[in-house]
């Protein structure tokens, strides 16, 4: 299958502070943030950042249409200037942020949860995604309604916001509270839109459903092929994972724990931390080591429900032991969870070793970085198959807006071929960085102490994927060569055009000492390698780096060494 480039790939650039990445697009998960020192104050809540972003990942911030069906919602209750609205597409969604504001912040008397939907005769489909539900809390609350947005995911998505609003006058509202119940304002229900999909919601959901299970299923004999019945589809990665989570909570305290091992993307542990587990630990080097001492404490009678994973890790391009993690689950039985985003159903087949596979369909899986989702996909073959495919289905709610369905669909179908074109072009870059005498480490997967570990669970014509990351041996030339590269720089990875981002100085920013300390550097630089010409790419990193070695050639002579924005 080719792989077809979208335009403005063609020459790729760097964009001003604040275009949406996708530029112009409304839906964008990324924004360009093309300094340093931007990203720094960014991370601060500098309000000058913040007032020029077009876009940012839908997880970090409420997006446009977001707040303005916010918005939208206390007009229409009238709640007093002081309130704040976040907003979700189910009603556990709902209840978990009130649950969490009411146990993090003192206004637990003035959280309100309110309902909005039809009551008209409508379609079938317009009855069904024109419905959302709020939580109201006062604006001193702001931080904890973000940090839930943030680490679980639970929030409505852009598409789902824009498609309520254009329905907004005929919803009603309910709640526990008769001062929040409203009725619409427009009642003539042949004015009511007619939903803008074509193919219908639950066919669409099938088909990615089924390039799923074909792309995740094993090659090695003796594997059974996966079914779309085991494969569960979120909105969010997070969403994925923290429902996973919840569900592994055992009713027993003494296995209570997860335990997450070596070091994932950063919101994860936060998410599993949170998942109502009464223990948790971080066994954040993922070596050896820490599997013995895992594997000691196990013998000594400590039980654990689960064991979470990536392969590779992002952003160090670690990859755990999973043969040993097996092992020791079939003996001290805890479910094993392994995240391949990094990965991909493409480039690795980890299923044999693994109870669960988790996937942010986000990333690569789209690769237009317009659009979110997840998913969970059960290893049929695992002693706990019965009982964690009945307790996924029995809490299951699809609140996947048909509109996103459709672009995720719409997106993947090329999936392979852009994993196999993205890989190679990431292989030559990893090689290319290596040979340059000013980075100390770059971090791909055949570039690291866990190599012979990702070739046991590499398929055969699979891969090494397209995230590297890279430690300068001088951190200030992290700085100039971050501002410097003419490349798209902003959060996410994955997608179909390359992004660089400062990674510890955003998913880090108030722990970065302490992930220092664990190994994580303050000044690594993320690169997810996109779709574009390779030569073109060597090129943009050739430039910038030559940026570096006059800055090191100037300092090295006396010149002035500070660059604004360090920390």
């Amino acid at each position: 299958m080719t792989v077809s480039t979208p335009l403005f790939l063609a020459e790729p650039h760097s964009f001003p502070l604040g275009e949406s990445l996708p530029p112009k697009n409304v839906h964008a998960v990324s924004v360009s943030i093309p300094t340093w020192d931007e990203i720094v104050r960014y991370m601060k809540g500098d309000k000058d950042i913040h007032g020029k972003l077009q876009a940012d990942y839908p997880r970090f911030y409420q997006h446009a249409l977001v707040s303005k069906l916010n918005n939208a919602v206390l007009a229409r209750v009238e709640a007093p200037q002081s309130m704040r609205c976040m907003i979700f597409p189910s009603k556990d969604g709902m209840k978990r942020c009130g649950q969490h504001l009411r146990k993090n912040a003192d206004t637990a008397h003035s959280i309100q949860e309110i309902k909005f939907h039809l009551i008209q005769d409508s379609s079938k489909e317009n009855s069904v995604w024109c419905r959302f539900f709020s939580v109201l809390f006062p604006e001193k609350s702001t931080k904890y309604a973000e940090e839930f947005w943030g680490f679980l995911g639970d929030g409505i998505s852009s598409r789902h916001a824009e498609f309520c609003l254009e329905r907004f006058t005929f919803m009603s509202s309910l709640s526990l509270d008769a001062t929040f119940r409203t009725n619409s304002t427009c009642n003539d229900v042949e004015k009511i839109p007619a939903v803008p999909w074509e193919q219908s919601d639950s066919e669409t959901k099938d088909e990615i459903k089924n390039l799923i299970s074909k792309w995740v299923t094993s090659n090695l004999p003796g594997q059974d092929p996966v079914r779309p019945r085991d494969v569960f589809l979120y909105p969010k990665g997070m969403c994925a994972i923290s429902a996973l989570a919840r569900s592994l909570v055992p009713t027993s305290p003494i296995a209570s724990e997860a335990v997450v091992f070596g070091w994932p993307y950063g919101s994860t542990p936060k998410c599993i931390k949170g998942s109502g587990f009464e223990r948790f630990t971080f066994h954040d080097q993922g070596t050896s080591e820490e599997l013995d001492q895992l594997e000691a404490s196990l013998a000594l009678g400590r039980h654990i429900s689960c064991l979470f994973c990536e392969v590779p890790s992002n952003p160090l391009c670690a990859t755990p032991d999973l043969n040993r993690i097996r092992r020791l689950a079939d003996q001290y039985e805890f479910v094993v969870v392994c995240d391949e985003t990094i990965g991909t159903f493409v480039d690795v087949d980890v299923l044999p070793y693994v109870d669960v596979v988790l996937t942010s369909l986000t990333k690569i899986f789209s690769g237009g970085c317009n659009v979110m989702g997840g998913s969970v996909i059960l290893n049929t073959q695992s002693p706990f198959y019965g009982q964690l495919r009945a307790k996924l289905s029995s809490v299951y709610e699809d609140v996947i807006y048909p509109g996103d369905a459709e672009v995720l669909l719409r997106n993947c179908i090329d999936f392979p071929a852009r994993v196999q074109k993205a890989g190679r072009t990431g292989m030559a870059i990893a090689n290319f960085l290596r040979a340059h005498d000013a980075i100390a480490k770059v971090n791909y997967p055949t570039m690291v102490a866990s190599t012979p570990l990702y070739e046991q669970y590499r398929r055969p014509s699979g891969g090494y994927g397209s995230l590297i990351s890279i430690v300068f041996k001088n951190p200030n030339s992290a700085i100039r060569f971050y501002n410097t590269i003419n490349l798209c720089k902003g959060p996410s990875i994955g997608a179909n055009f390359t992004l660089v981002l400062p990674y510890s100085q955003l998913s880090h920013a108030h722990e970065l000492d302490w992930a220092e300390s664990r190994g994580m550097a303050k000044h690594i630089v993320r690169i997810s390698v996109g779709l574009e010409d390779v030569d073109a790419l060597i090129q943009r990193f050739s430039q910038a780096l030559t940026e570096v070695e006059r800055f090191e050639h100037e300092d090295a002579n006396g010149g002035c060494s500070h660059i604004c924005g360090t920390n």
